[in-house]
């Protein structure tokens, strides 16, 4: 593969570099003066300016500076990220338009998500409360020899706060419009020399903002979550953590607004009242909504060999349940209800011996054995008279012929002026049934199915690391990973009381294994990933870098009953990436950024089938994306501090292949890829003195209109989100003491109307639903620390 040389020289134009950053609560001073933030993004101790990767992190003050409370507003800040939370149990992180929201067991991820070092990258249990947090770290472009697998185009890293052997104690409450109410804080016990115990917990709730006419709301959250930590240094050379967490969501139902079918009373706009619901006594009546749990327990261990070889362990254990029910079609009919049963559970261990006696040489090797397995259970409720409405034109296909024509076979049989494609009257009985078997079949009210996917796997890494100070100036770095998996995938599709009565197939819409039986299939995989990089240093103040990296989603089994083994293998996504930054500080702040340039290979994406009624894995071949990060940080004067960050993303499908073929998504662009961001925050110092202060914090960021699809043109291109802005501030007192604050908030000040998904699943039935971004919000906090 061939990269273009453009690239390769951009180091020597780019004033800017990777990281506004944070790691360890630490910070250096460099030569003009400005606190750099040490960063241990390459598993050891370093200032920002010195890591050749675009990584943007955040300490806890930087995140209560900027008003971080979620990933949401952490995407806001950081360029090349979009966080797309459709719920708790639904959510999609993007990087660079490299999109990971799949739910299904058997699928891999392309943006990785580590909690202390431990993956929870599994979609349904990856959405976490971020409260008490040390530093979060976003590493862009392929990181293959520090984050592993699933960490195609990058990976986030959440650090939390560690217990240290003095008490303290903090807590904040909060109330604001639409019923929010949050509390968080944390006690800090000391047990013992060099011994303490942390417990921090977080509660927010809010009511819906899109009311349902058929019953409640739509788009709240209710979320609690706490942790509990004890860390200790029972020697000077060892030191442990031992972290429990647990995390509860219970948020009312999703707002899939159908663009089709107006409300009852209302219309199809995505920000005013939905009618949705459930029927038949769908999975024992449960209502519209998410029961979430999600637990994990990590134990960190290091210990120092001697001066130059550090030991360190990460242990981790996870799960999560999550039962979601929606209405996936949008509208007040009873078309179709779904939910989703997600189960899974992982264990991790990792071994890693990190190198650095003060020399020319620095690195680390380890090993990584992970173990995962989930599945996802799919049962689908179906009133069959509305389904054979909106089903028409297939089933009239199915007889080879038209709707019109359907409707006068009708007509002959004695029913005439059928509507037979009007899902709002629907036709009571089964048209197949009639032409076929000239019998009179009723169609049922609720007709029931469900599917499952199930995944489980095993993988072995060995991975090493190393850089190596050529001179004073400049340090050449290198990694490789081998990784070694093993899979079983598994599923079923049946009917729960005999086939449907629209087609008379044992299913209508979940693919059907052979009886009902639950098929499986295994396979092993591996391959090698890499990176090199050099930095060099342009004068004391100045550091610029390039780098190539190859990452790799890895390979993919799923269900497929179209194909004759029942079964279709998705070949591991390949990019390859060059990337150039560089990073500036001066007496007034910071500057930074990069260019870079990707080719993927085997990129996969996920379209519906009319013909199966089913979800077909494509392989879309090849595509192509550059661009440009920036971010900065600048004091102005001693009352005021401005942060900014813009991102510029070309990311497209290639057009053809390297044999000249058309490839399927020609020309289109990435989902949830926008070409321009930018982001702006000043935190002002307004009035100080021996009482205390005042500070106020606007914030805004922007961002150029997206797809939602990478099928651009699906519906008329209606799949998509117009460019738009969010303008959120804050004002804050401060005692002297910094012992109480109490602040004024509001997010989305301007009350701008935006999308946060389009499409989604009525959008196979060529009945697509949107689902609406949040309204204006405003509140008051207070809270005390000690």
């Amino acid at each position: 593969m061939v990269l273009k040389s453009r690239l390769l020289s951009a180091a020597a134009l780019i004033g800017f570099a990777s990281a506004c950053g944070a790691a360890n609560a630490q910070q250096s001073t460099d030569d003009a003066g400005v606190e750099v933030i040490t960063v241990t993004t390459q598993f050891r101790e370093q200032s920002v300016a010195d890591v050749p990767i675009n990584v943007s992190a955040f300490d806890e003050a930087l995140l209560d500076e900027l008003d971080i409370a979620d990933f949401e507003d952490l995407a806001a800040f950081t360029p090349g990220l979009i966080v797309q939370e459709q719920s708790p149990n639904n959510t999609g992180y993007s990087i660079r338009g490299i999109t990971t929201d799949s739910g299904e067991a058997t699928s891999e991820t392309r943006v990785a998500v580590f909690q202390d070092g431990v993956s929870i990258t599994r979609s349904r249990g990856s959405y976490i409360e971020l409260f008490d947090i040390e530093r979060v770290e976003v590493a862009k472009g392929p990181q293959p020899t520090l984050f592993g697998r699933g960490a195609l185009i990058g990976g986030i890293n959440i650090i939390q706060n560690k217990a240290d052997d003095e008490y303290s104690l903090s807590a904040e409450v909060g109330f604001g419009n639409d019923g929010q109410v949050e509390g968080r804080g944390h006690v800090n016990l000391r047990l013992a020399d060099n011994y303490g115990l942390r417990i921090a917990g977080v509660s927010r709730q809010r009511d819906g903002y899109i009311d349902n006419t058929l019953g409640g709301e739509l788009q709240g959250r209710d979320t609690q979550a706490f942790r509990i930590v004890l860390s200790g240094a029972p020697t000077a050379d060892f030191s442990f953590d031992l972290i429990a967490n647990y995390q509860q969501d219970n948020p009312p139902g999703t707002s899939f607004k159908s663009a089709a079918i107006p409300a009852i009373g209302g219309d199809t706009n995505p920000f005013t009242a939905a009618s949705l619901n459930t029927f038949g006594g769908f999975e024992n009546d449960a209502p519209l909504g998410l029961d979430r749990e999600v637990r994990g327990v990590t134990f960190l261990a290091d210990y120092a060999i001697n001066d130059a070889w550090t030991l360190s362990s990460i242990t981790g254990w996870r799960d999560f349940t999550s039962v979601e029910i929606f209405d996936p079609d949008g509208s007040f009919l009873p078309f179709l209800a779904i939910a989703e049963d997600a189960t899974g559970e992982q264990f991790s261990q990792e071994v890693r011996f990190s190198y650095d006696n003060g020399g020319a040489w620095t690195g680390s090797i380890g090993a990584l054995y992970f173990q995962e397995e989930g599945e996802q259970r799919i049962p689908l409720g179906i009133n069959e008279a509305v389904a054979q409405a909106v089903l028409a034109d297939s089933l009239a296909a199915s007889f080879g012929a038209t709707v019109p024509q359907l409707e006068g076979l009708l007509a002959l049989a004695g029913f005439p002026g059928v509507d037979l494609d009007n899902p709002l009257n629907p036709f009571p009985y089964s048209v197949a049934a009639l032409l076929t078997q000239a019998q009179l079949v009723p169609l049922r009210d609720i007709y029931l199915e469900e599917g499952s996917n199930a995944a489980e796997q095993t993988s072995y890494d060995i991975f090493a690391d190393a850089s190596y100070a050529v001179t004073d100036r400049l340090t050449l770095t290198a990694g490789l990973r081998y990784t070694a998996e093993d899979k079983t995938s598994s599923g079923y599709g049946r009917n729960i009381a005999g086939p449907n009565l629209i087609t008379f197939a044992p299913t209508l819409v979940t693919p059907y294994t052979p009886n009902g039986d639950t098929i499986s299939q295994s396979g092993e995989f591996d391959d090698f990933t890499w990176r090199v990089a050099a930095s060099y240093a342009v004068s004391d103040t100045l550091n610029a870098w390039i780098s190539y990296a190859r990452g790799r989603r890895p390979d993919i089994i799923s269900v497929d009953t179209t194909s004759p083994t029942l079964f279709s293998a998705a070949p591991a996504e390949i990019v390859d990436s060059v990337e150039a930054g560089a990073f500036w500080t001066f007496a007034y702040g910071t500057l930074s950024g990069s260019v870079f340039y990707s080719e993927y290979e085997n990129f996969q994406t996920t379209r519906f089938d009319p013909n199966t009624i089913s979800y077909v894995t494509d392989n879309a071949g090849n595509a192509t994306q550059y661009g440009l990060e920036m971010q900065g940080q600048f004091d102005l004067g001693e009352r005021a501090q401005l942060y900014v960050s813009y991102a510029y993303n070309s990311a497209t499908f290639d057009d053809t292949d390297s044999n000249g073929n058309t490839l399927l998504l020609a020309g289109n662009t990435f989902r949830y890829a926008p070409e321009h961001a930018v982001s702006f925050g000043l935190n002002v110092d307004v009035a100080s003195g021996e009482w205390g202060s005042v500070t106020f914090l606007p914030t805004y960021s922007w961002q150029s209109d997206i797809f939602f699809d990478n099928d651009n043109d699906r519906f008329g291109g209606i799949l998509a989100q117009d460019a738009y802005g969010l303008f959120n501030a804050r004002i804050r007192f401060d005692d002297a003491g910094e012992n109480f604050h109490v602040e004024l908030f509001g997010t989305n000040l301007l009350d701008e109307e935006y999308l946060i998904d389009a499409g989604n699943t009525g959008g196979t039935f060529g009945m697509p639903t949107f689902i609406a971004g949040s309204p204006r919000l405003y509140g008051v906090r207070a809270g005390v620390d000690f």
